[in-house]
């Protein structure tokens, strides 16, 4: 139900964001380039985010790029099947630089001191280890795509909000990191435990 309920969220992104990416496909513009752009925003984001401790104002900045860096990091995909351009190099790099990015924001954050050390790497890790387990399973068979509430959609929208309360309420984003550290790691959890359900049945199923 879950996976059901994701695909659905994804093709009502893909209608909203149709025109979009019917324009960057006349443009000939490739889905790489719209991976990299992902990449470059949340670099810049995360630059933000280190500034935001001395300059508040930083803060919207940081937000304004986190939300175009999540938003080409969802058009990439409708891009490369629009174009009929999708492959395994595509798909590996696209996961690799979200990764990356993702851990570039946060580790600015930390840097910046706008959280305390332990919220912030408990955040960063938690949320890494929700794509891991996912796609740990995939090559056995266990999809755990929607498996779950704090996947990265999420955990952009919960970091957005923090971040333009934050130059109001200090406390904002170390909240949110205290959120998406303990909410991750029931993500975390809870797929672990659909995937061990999902592999002892196929077991079961096997010797029987």
């Amino acid at each position: 139900m879950a996976s059901r309920r994701r695909k659905l969220e994804e093709e009502v992104f893909e209608r909203l964001s149709v025109g979009f990416i019917e324009r960057l496909s006349r443009l000939g513009i490739k889905p790489m380039a719209v991976t990299a752009l992902a990449f470059i925003t949340a670099l810049v984001s995360a630059a933000c985010y280190y500034l935001g401790a001395v300059t508040p104002a930083s803060y919207f900045l940081a937000v304004i790029f986190l939300a175009l860096s999540g938003f080409f990091d969802a058009v990439d995909g409708a891009v490369a099947r629009r174009l009929k351009m999708t492959s395994n190099l595509g798909a590996f790099l696209d996961s690799v630089f979200d990764k990356l990015g993702e851990a570039a924001i946060y580790v600015a954050i930390i840097a910046s001191g706008a959280v305390s050390a332990f919220w912030g790497a408990l955040a960063l890790t938690s949320s890494l280890m929700v794509s891991y387990v996912r796609h740990r399973a995939e090559p056995l068979g266990v999809n755990l795509k929607g498996v779950g509430f704090m996947e990265r959609a999420e955990r952009i929208i919960l970091l957005i909000i923090a971040s333009i309360i934050t130059p109001f309420i200090k406390q904002a984003l170390e909240i949110s990191m205290i959120l998406i550290a303990v909410l991750a790691m029931i993500t975390v959890a809870w797929r672990m435990i659909y995937a061990i359900q999902t592999l002892g049945a196929g077991t079961s199923h096997r010797r029987s």
